[in-house]
């Protein structure tokens, strides 16, 4: 018996948050802010990844906007050092983005590095959003989306419990969990 949690594998049954409604939900949210200029930096190619960038592209089509390619910039999840990278090539392009959303919360610390280097004030200058609403996430007042990890861990249980007693009966499904936007203070109205 097999489920995995936040992860795809082999047709097997997974709980998964809902990256795809995650995303258009922080990208709706930044452009009522009034940023149209958004980046994207999103993780390497993965499950996750791929929905994240449905997303985005959705809310962006969705909202008219028509965003630049070179505002969308593979990164590595968990990764400063490369967000670090890509945020310093994104800085050096002739016309910045007005807001970055970042593959992940603690990604963002490499990122937020840069600015800073830059000589800009998180969210005067710019704004920015990571996802995943970790702990440090709220600590540094990010904007983020919160993954809900303790049901994604309960339903993982719960189905994995049942493979194993009720094997002939159990779905072999994705089961989406929803998050939640967490509104923090590094999004500027500029309306």
């Amino acid at each position: 018996p097999l489920v995995t949690a936040d992860h795809v594998f082999n047709n097997r049954l997974a709980v998964v948050s809902d990256n795809v409604s995650g995303m258009e939900e922080l990208v709706r949210y930044v452009y009522a802010k009034g940023h149209r200029k958004i980046a994207f930096l999103h993780g390497e190619r993965t499950t996750v990844t791929q929905n994240r960038l449905i997303g985005f592209h959705r809310a962006c089509e969705d909202l008219g906007l028509e965003i630049p390619e070179e505002y969308i910039r593979e990164c590595v999840y968990h990764d400063p050092q490369r967000c670090a990278q890509v945020t310093r090539e994104l800085m050096n392009l002739p016309e910045r983005p007005t807001c970055i959303i970042f593959p992940d919360d603690f990604s963002y610390i490499g990122g937020m590095n840069v600015l800073q280097a830059h000589g800009l004030r998180i969210p005067e200058d710019i704004s920015v959003v990571g996802y995943d609403g970790i702990h440090l996430a709220k600590v540094m007042n990010l904007t983020t989306y919160s993954q809900n990890a303790e049901k994604l861990g309960s339903i993982a249980a719960e189905r994995l419990i049942s493979l194993i007693e009720r094997p002939k009966t159990t779905l072999i499904d994705r089961i989406l969990v929803q998050g939640e936007l967490l509104k923090g203070g590094s999004v500027k109205d500029i309306r």
